[in-house]
């Protein structure tokens, strides 16, 4: 194992490179027992250096998905909840839309609700909160079951869900999950969704032997066995999200993982549970935890089962990119009472020009001329000035010049136009179509 020990380390400080700025928790677990506890560095908060130890907190993001997963497992054990309810019994502001989408949906994020996050990309200076966000998207991206589009906005609308039926999902998740687990420096903020939890590499650890072992006190009867289930697309092939993690199947190994990031946090866990192997990789700094992950795992892989190891990252992870434009760009899917005729071109774009409103961001955009194309800018409601969103590029994508730390993305766009509505289409996964209709001042 001394051996085996030193390589994994050599692993560790060759991606992470540590520092006195660079803080991070590594764990690595076979069938229960370490082969590396590694930790350096420091977290900084408020301009404050924490140095890291086993007991450190880390911002682990969406890894609280996995959370929020089985607490929603274990009320449908309790009947407290359906797989197949609609979530408007839980969510009654949302549009009819969403009668058709189910707890099952979100959960497979399936769902077709488009990410707020991104659609906050399109939104000036509004008030509105995310909840108010969801509660007016007026159509979904496409129809529930058709793909699964990672996005935030199904686990936010899980954890609001759980916070309705319990009081507090963040409480019901200490009480049920990290209580009995032993999981004492695991905490949840706010309400858990997409993200809003703090852990620790050991507490992850225990999850994982949670998970291995089938073993969760208190544990309704078949719990793991819904949590292990696979979901299916409506035309029955089997989709790659479950109860919060991916799948990914590789040499026959069943391996779930899940990705979290929130600006300068990342983290990866991973769990190989036909070889019982824990990969944890928590960080506070700008290194990228994902290939740290994997030459890990190939390495214990490679050195005590003498199996081949992965090498392809980008299809084993979910990499999350630093443009959008790295992003997948989908073709036109069943978008409901989406408009589908009269394409705006450079050879009609000059009668579309004028002033626009989106109820579901409450936000106003301005269709202006310039030069031999057009622009759509940010108005603000007090004419106090623009703030560029959209201009053209060729004739098939637009770049989307985003405020402050945010910079530019570029993504095919399709526009469509009538007197006083345009309608589009991102062909991005997580916004889709959307409108806004023509202010009558």
């Amino acid at each position: 194992m001394k051996n085996i020990r030193e390589e994994l380390e050599k692993i560790v400080e060759k991606h992470l490179q540590p520092g006195k700025e660079l803080g991070y928790a590594v764990s690595v677990e076979l069938d229960g027992k370490p082969l590396l506890k590694y930790y350096s560095g420091n977290i900084v908060i408020d301009e404050v250096y924490y140095p890291v130890n086993a007991d450190t907190p880390f911002d682990v993001a969406s890894i609280a998905k996995q959370f929020v997963a089985c607490c929603t497992a274990i009320l449908v054990c309790e009947k407290r909840l359906n797989l197949d309810d609609s979530i408007r019994v839980y969510l009654p502001e949302m549009k009819d839309y969403a009668d058709k989408i189910t707890i099952r949906h979100l959960l497979s994020m399936t769902s077709g609700v488009r990410n707020v996050y991104l659609m906050k990309y399109l939104m000036s200076n509004s008030a509105l909160d995310e909840m108010e966000m969801f509660f007016r998207q007026e159509q979904p991206s496409n129809e529930a079951g058709n793909f699964s589009s990672y996005s935030e906005a199904c686990y936010i609308l899980l954890g609001h869900i759980i916070e309705r039926l319990t009081g507090s999902n963040a409480q019901f998740a200490k009480q049920r999950i990290f209580e009995p687990l032993q999981m004492s420096n695991t905490q949840g903020h706010g309400i858990m969704g997409g993200g809003g939890l703090t852990s620790t590499a050991e507490d992850l650890v225990k999850w994982h032997n949670c998970l291995m072992n089938r073993n969760l006190p208190s544990a309704s009867d078949g719990l793991f066995d819904m949590l292990f289930s696979r979901f299916r697309f409506n035309n029955g092939e089997l989709c790659p999200y479950g109860f919060g993690f991916f799948y990914d199947e590789y040499n026959y190994r069943d391996i779930i993982w899940q990705y979290g990031d929130n600006t300068g946090w990342q983290s990866v866990i991973r769990l190989d549970l036909t070889k019982k192997l824990s990969i944890i990789v928590l960080t506070h700094s700008d290194c990228e935890p994902v290939e740290t992950a994997l030459d890990l795992e190939n390495a214990v892989i490679g050195n005590i089962f003498n199996f081949p190891g992965q090498k392809n990252y980008k299809s084993a992870y979910y990499n999350k990119p630093k443009h959008i434009s790295n992003i997948k760009n989908v073709e036109h899917h069943d978008f409901p009472n989406a408009q589908r005729r009269n394409p705006i071109t450079q050879n009609n774009w000059d009668k579309y020009i004028g002033r626009y409103y989106s109820h579901e961001i409450d936000t106003y955009f301005d269709i202006v001329p310039d030069d031999y194309c057009f622009q759509i800018k940010y108005a603000d409601k007090n004419d106090a000035g623009y703030i560029d969103l959209l201009d053209y590029s060729d004739k098939s994508n637009l770049k989307m010049r985003t405020r402050g730390e945010w910079g530019g993305y570029s993504f095919p766009i399709e526009f469509y136009g009538s007197e006083d509505k345009i309608d589009f289409f991102t062909l991005r996964e997580g916004i889709g179509h959307f409108y806004f209709v023509k202010c009558l001042l």
